[in-house]
């Protein structure tokens, strides 16, 4: 006699079946695959996604990934907030604090390298003159009184720790030194072997060429001024967080994941890595090696040092006058993208 299935018997076994084609091994319904439009700068410190990039991280969680190139993370909010990429790398700059104390339409998300002692990228270089003067540590940054200090813009990275420091030697780092602006990194080297310039932060390996070239010398490093200040983060538009919430946290995943994986290959100076992160942004891989293990450091839980961002905030609002209202952590922080992806992480890794 034939076996029969009842309609009712026979929905409720293909609704399994087919439940069970959707559900991966781990019970989490599957997501849906999502285009995200992300900004960068072409540096080493974007060493992570690079990385993703060439070992399908992305694919791998259903994240199609379109990458905007901006020389400085400044330059990329500006697109942000008019919704031309949905999520970018984020300094914490006086501009940054300014926006979100106006009503800002994105939150920081992830953190984005930081400056870990033996890790960070930030070198301070001091003019052959400045280093016969005695400024060798941040104990002597007072030599610099009415000295030119030259940065990228005002209100950046740059100017916070060069300022912290002359600050903490007892200057006024708003009227006691000079700050020349606008130039790139290569031009600041030059600056300094010019007399146009006493002293500059210039991230590795660019800062090597200050001492090959003999203009100065690399005197002590960013996190000789201040250990683990936060570098960046990763800026989401709010927009797209409330509508994309799953593809930010596996873009948090990934970022995470990538930056154990970067993180583990600059002190070990990995060789496909190098390679990896060479092509990507020109920089010759002697160069990238000669920098190892100070390509920036990414925390390991995606979480940033909240208590470093606030203080960059701070600063900016006083001493230096640069930021007019206050910004609370309730305004400039979503961290539960990176809350999410670092216990799915934990719990299943889908990079193997």
């Amino acid at each position: 006699m034939p076996l029969s299935l009842d309609r009712r018997h026979f929905m409720s076994t293909a609704a399994a079946a087919g439940l069970a084609t959707t559900l991966p091994r781990s019970g989490r319904a599957q997501e849906p695959r999502t285009k995200m439009r992300i900004g960068i700068v072409p540096l080493i410190s974007s060493g992570p996604i690079f990385v993703a990039q060439a070992k399908g991280f992305f694919d791998k969680v259903g994240l199609d990934v379109e990458i905007r190139y901006f020389n400085d993370g400044v330059l990329a909010m500006p697109a942000l907030v008019a919704g031309e990429i949905d999520a970018t790398v984020a300094t914490l700059n006086a501009g940054l604090f300014n926006t979100v104390s106006k009503g800002a339409p994105f939150k920081l998300m992830l953190d984005r390298g930081s400056e870990k002692p033996g890790s960070g990228s930030m070198t301070i270089a001091a003019s052959n003159d400045m280093v016969k003067a005695g400024m060798t540590a941040p104990n002597k940054m007072a030599l610099l009184k009415g000295k030119k200090i030259a940065i990228q813009a005002p209100g950046g990275i740059d100017q916070y720790l060069l300022g912290l420091g002359v600050q903490r030697a007892g200057l006024d780092p708003r009227t006691d030194v000079e700050w020349s602006t606008g130039l790139a990194y290569p031009d600041i080297v030059k600056a300094i072997g010019a007399g146009q310039a006493d002293a500059a932060n210039v991230p590795v390996p660019l800062g090597f060429l200050v001492e090959k070239n003999n203009f100065g010398k690399l005197v002590f490093s960013g996190y000789d001024i201040e250990p683990n200040t936060q570098l960046g983060c990763w800026a989401v538009s709010q927009r797209f967080l409330q509508a994309n919430k799953s593809a930010a946290v596996r873009f948090a995943m990934v970022h995470t994941h990538a930056g154990r994986v970067f993180n583990k290959a600059a002190a070990t100076k990995d060789p496909e890595i190098i390679k990896i992160v060479s092509e990507a942004t020109k920089v010759p891989p002697p160069l990238i090696e000669m920098a190892a293990p100070r390509w920036t450091w990414f925390n390991e839980d995606g979480m940033p040092n909240i208590d470093s961002c606030m203080a960059q905030g701070k600063f900016w609002t006083d001493p230096m006058k640069l930021v007019s209202g206050s910004v609370t952590k309730e305004q400039l922080f979503d961290l539960s993208p990176a809350v999410e992806a670092n216990e799915r992480l934990a719990k299943s890794n889908p990079f193997g």
